[in-house]
Formats: C-alpha cells, sequence, structure tokens
C-alpha cells in the first residue's frame, strides 16, 4: 500500500448523509488528505444521531449547511485534513425546473463539472437514483474511480465503475445507469419514508 499516494488523492464525496460522514471518516483513517463534501441540506435534528460528523448545536436556528458543517467537524477530528463543503444542489432529470432557477441549475452543473475533473475518486452516495445521473454522467465523461453506495431499511449497494484497475486493460467497467432497467425519473415523488432511498428500491 502507497501511503503517500493515498495522502495525496483529491476525494469528492456526493452527500453528506449517513453514508457521506461514515465515508469522510473513514478517509482520513486510511491517510487521505483532500476531501470535497457536496450537500445542498441543512444539519435537522434527526441527523446527529445517525451521522456521526454532526452534533446537536449545528442543527439550532434553521441548522447549518451540511456539506460545510460536516467539513468544519472532519477537521475537528483530524486538524491535518484539507476537508472543503459545498452546498449545491444536484440538478436531476425528471425535477422539474423554473424558469428562475434556469441560470442556478447551468451553474450547479459547471460547478459540479469542475469538482469531478479535479477528483482523484467520487463516491455517489446520494438519496435518490435520478440524483446520481449527472455524476454519474461526469465521472464517465472524465474517465474517474467512481464508488456508488447506498443504504435502504431493508438493502443496500454498492458499486465500483470507472476505468479498471489494470492499465494494460482499454475497457471500462459498466456504470450505474449502464445496469439499471428503469431510466432516471422523479422516483421519489408520492413514496412513504422507507420507500426514500431510491437507489437500493428501484422502480
Amino acid at each position: 500500500l502507497d501511503i503517500e499516494r493515498v495522502a495525496r488523492l483529491n476525494c469528492l464525496i456526493l452527500g453528506a448523509g449517513t453514508l457521506g460522514c461514515t465515508v469522510a471518516r473513514g478517509l482520513v483513517a486510511w491517510g487521505v488528505r483532500n476531501i470535497t463534501l457536496v450537500d445542498a441540506g441543512r444539519v435537522s435534528y434527526s441527523n446527529p444521531a445517525r451521522q456521526s460528523l454532526y452534533i446537536f448545536q449545528d442543527c439550532l436556528g434553521g441548522g447549518l449547511p451540511k456539506a460545510e458543517s460536516a467539513a468544519t467537524h472532519l477537521k475537528e477530528v483530524f486538524p491535518g485534513v484539507l476537508a472543503t463543503g459545498v452546498e449545491m444542489t444536484i440538478p436531476m432529470p425528471g425535477h422539474r425546473i423554473v424558469k428562475e432557477d434556469v441560470d442556478i441549475t447551468i451553474d450547479s452543473i459547471r460547478r459540479l463539472d469542475t469538482l469531478v475533473q479535479a477528483a482523484d475518486v467520487v463516491f455517489i452516495l446520494t438519496d435518490t437514483r435520478e440524483s446520481r445521473w449527472l455524476p454519474t454522467l461526469l465521472a464517465t465523461t472524465h474517465n474517474k474511480i467512481t464508488l456508488n453506495s447506498a443504504l435502504g431499511f431493508d438493502s443496500f449497494l454498492v458499486m465500483r465503475h470507472g476505468p479498471k484497475p489494470s492499465s494494460v486493460s482499454k475497457e471500462r467497467l459498466g456504470c450505474y445507469f449502464c445496469n439499471d432497467v428503469v431510466a432516471p425519473a422523479n422516483s421519489t415523488l408520492d413514496r412513504t419514508l422507507d420507500q426514500q432511498c431510491t437507489v437500493t428500491r428501484p422502480g
């Protein structure tokens, strides 16, 4: 194991929830020093019990931005980590964009593209299938190693896609949507709480 190479990796974590917090802490434990977290949410009262980078004070006053708060607490865990939080909504197919949000959406696409290009490894840890479509497309376009993971109440998913480990092979691994039979759409519409993670429970 090349510890110095691991330390130099630039890791992009999309989703600062239960998985995002756990993966971030795990990366620090393995010696990774450059981590960017992306999330559009704010810390709610149910988060600190399940998501290891938040505390009760983060929930007060409407909640701090999750990505920035997670980055701050990650630096408290280990001050040597270069952690950055980016508050941003990932544009999703099947979700309506009103006229007033067109410019913001285009800017989000450009920002996400820049973040993916700068990363060595992309972790897609968001709640819905459709929120993974654009990051998957960008990571494939830029030939990035991508780890796709999700937790449901009664199921889970872990998938690696991107270039193969061997530099000799020119073949690529199939991505999340290459192996899916359902087109990305608004998968959370009219779903109960136990069905909100639509990555592990499609259809």
